[in-house]
């Protein structure tokens, strides 16, 4: 369900807008698919985990290094 077509796009959001039942979403795209909207659907309806950053663990034990993307250079 990517790319440029606008079917699948439209099918899903009348999912994700609760304008299809899960059954109506398997007919239309298959039982793979309606999953895959199924499970998305449900992380995106979670609410965020508040975890704060660990404070007593150095996760760089050795040095950091950057590394210079380029970034403003013509490639």
């Amino acid at each position: 369900m990517s790319g440029g077509d606008r079917l699948p796009k439209a099918i899903a959001t009348t999912y994700y807008n609760a304008g299809l039942t899960v059954d109506q979403l398997t007919g239309l795209i298959g039982a793979k698919s309606a999953q895959r909207l199924r499970l998305l659907k449900a992380n995106l309806e979670d609410d965020p985990l508040d975890l704060a950053a660990p404070d007593d663990i150095d996760i760089y034990e050795e040095a950091v290094t950057t590394v210079d993307t380029g970034a403003g250079n013509d490639c």
